[in-house]
C-alpha cells in the first residue's frame, strides 16, 4: 500500500514539475515574441491593427491606464507640456474600454492622441504593467521605460 502512494506521489510531483516547466517556457517564448515585435514601429503597428501612422517620424507610444497613479500623473505632465511633443507622433493606448480611456485622457487635454486597439491584442503584445513608453526613431525602438518616467528623459532621448 505505501509502495503504490509512493508511487502516485512521485508521479503528480514529476506531473507538476513538468507542467511548471512548460509553463515557463511558453511565457518566455511569449515575451521573447513581444520583445522582437516591439523593436520595430512597423511591426509593433501591424500587430495591432494600426494603419494611419507616419513610420518615419519620431512617434512616442504609450500603454497606459486611467486607475494607475503613475499614468495619471505622467498624462498630467504630457498635458502641461504638450508643446514640446508638437513634432512627434503621439501615440496612447489602453486595454480599457475606449469610452473611459478617452473621458481620462479628455482631463489632460490628450484625447486625440488616443488611438484604439483591441484589448487583447495589447495585452499579448506588450507585456508587463502599465505604465510603458516606447520611444521609435525611423522605425526603430530607441528607447523603452516600464513605470513611470519624466518627460525630460523622454524628450533626451527624441533630440
Amino acid at each position: 500500500m505505501k509502495k503504490k502512494l509512493l508511487i502516485i506521489i512521485g508521479l503528480l510531483v514529476i506531473g507538476l514539475l513538468s507542467w511548471m516547466g512548460y509553463s515557463s517556457v511558453q511565457k518566455l517564448d511569449q515575451k521573447n515574441k513581444s520583445e522582437a515585435i516591439v523593436q520595430n514601429l512597423n511591426s509593433l503597428t501591424n500587430n495591432l491593427g494600426l494603419k494611419v501612422l507616419n513610420h518615419n517620424q519620431p512617434t512616442i507610444f504609450m500603454y497606459f491606464n486611467s486607475d494607475c497613479h503613475f499614468c495619471q500623473w505622467e498624462m498630467k505632465e504630457i498635458g502641461k507640456n504638450i508643446d514640446k511633443f508638437q513634432t512627434y507622433q503621439l501615440l496612447l493606448a489602453s486595454f480599457e474600454p475606449k469610452r473611459d480611456a478617452l473621458d481620462f485622457l479628455q482631463q489632460y487635454n490628450l484625447s486625440q492622441y488616443y488611438v484604439e486597439v483591441n484589448p487583447d491584442l495589447l495585452t499579448s503584445t506588450i507585456i508587463g504593467g502599465v505604465p510603458q513608453t516606447f520611444i521609435y526613431q525611423n522605425g526603430t525602438l530607441q528607447k523603452h521605460f516600464k513605470g513611470e518616467v519624466k518627460i525630460e528623459a523622454i524628450l533626451e532621448v527624441l533630440e
